[in-house]
C-alpha cells in the first residue's frame, strides 16, 4: 500500500508517546492540572494510534492477504477506541451518567468492538488460537457491563473515577501489547533461539502480561475507590424498569 512504511513510523511514533505520557500521567497527583494536562496528551496519542492503525489493517488484509493478523488488529482498533472513549466521557459527563449513555458513541464502542469479537472468537475456536478467544471475550465482558450499567446506572457516587481508571488501565493495555509484542520482537526471537522456553509462552507473554497486571491494579485500585454505595441513585430505578 503507498506510503504505508509512514503510516508505520507514525503509529510507533505515537505509540511511544503514548507509552511515555501513560506512566506519566500514573505518577501525577490524580485530579491536579498537570495530570489532566498529560492524560490529556495521552489519550490524543491513543486517538491517533487508532486512526494510524486502519491503514496497518488494510495493508494487511488486502495486500498481505494475512487474515488472521488483519482481523485481530481490526478488533483491537475498536477495542482500545472503547477504553479511551469511557475514559473521556467518564470525566466529561460526571454530573449525569445518562448523559454519557445517551450519547451515539456510547453506542458506537458498545457495539463495534463486541461485533468485531465475533468473528475473532470463531477464528480462535477453529484454530485453537487462546490469544484470539482470550482476547475476544474481553468485548463481551465489556458489553455486559456496559449494558447493565446503562439500564441500572452507577452503584457509586464516584462512579465517574473509577470509570476513568477502568478506562485508562484498557487503553495501557493497549500501549503495553503494542510494546512487548512488537517493539521487543527482536528479544522473543533472540529467547527462542538462545534459551529453553516454549514458543507458546513466548508468543503468549507479551499480550497477556499487561493484561495481568492490569487486573492487579484495577483490583488495588477498586479497593482504593470502588467501594458501592448503600442507596441508589435517584432516577436508577426509573431507568431500570
Amino acid at each position: 500500500m503507498p506510503g504505508y512504511s509512514y503510516f508505520v513510523a507514525l503509529h510507533a511514533l505515537l505509540g511511544t508517546l503514548a507509552l511515555i505520557t501513560f506512566w506519566s500521567a500514573a505518577w501525577m497527583k490524580k485530579g491536579s492540572p498537570r495530570h489532566r494536562a498529560v492524560g490529556k496528551v495521552f489519550l490524543l496519542a491513543m486517538c491517533g494510534v487508532i486512526a494510524t492503525g486502519v491503514p496497518l489493517v488494510i495493508e494487511q488484509i488486502f495486500f498481505r492477504r494475512h487474515l488472521a493478523t488483519g482481523l485481530f488488529l481490526a478488533y483491537l482498533l475498536p477495542l482500545t477506541a472503547q477504553a479511551c472513549w469511557l475514559a473521556w466521557r467518564a470525566i466529561t459527563d460526571k454530573r449525569d451518567w445518562r448523559v454519557m449513555t445517551s450519547r451515539i458513541g456510547w453506542r458506537l464502542v458498545l457495539w463495534l468492538p463486541l461485533l468485531t469479537a465475533i468473528p475473532v472468537l470463531a477464528f480462535g475456536v477453529m484454530k485453537s488460537q487462546w490469544l484470539f478467544i482470550g482476547f475476544s471475550t474481553i468485548a463481551f465482558i465489556n458489553a455486559w457491563q456496559m449494558l447493565r450499567f446503562a439500564r441500572r446506572g452507577p452503584n457509586r457516587p464516584n462512579w465517574h473515577i473509577v470509570q476513568h481508571y477502568q478506562g485508562m488501565l484498557g487503553a495501557g493495555i493497549a500501549t503495553h501489547v503494542a510494546f512487548l509484542a512488537i517493539g521487543m520482537q527482536p528479544v522473543w526471537r533472540w529467547l527462542k533461539t538462545t534459551m529453553d522456553v516454549s514458543p507458546a509462552l513466548i508468543e503468549l507473554f507479551p499480550w497477556f502480561a499487561p493484561l495481568a497486571v492490569a487486573l492487579i491494579a484495577a483490583a488495588w485500585l477498586g479497593r482504593k475507590y470502588g467501594k458501592p454505595r448503600t442507596t441508589r441513585p435517584a432516577g436508577a430505578a426509573l431507568q431500570q424498569g
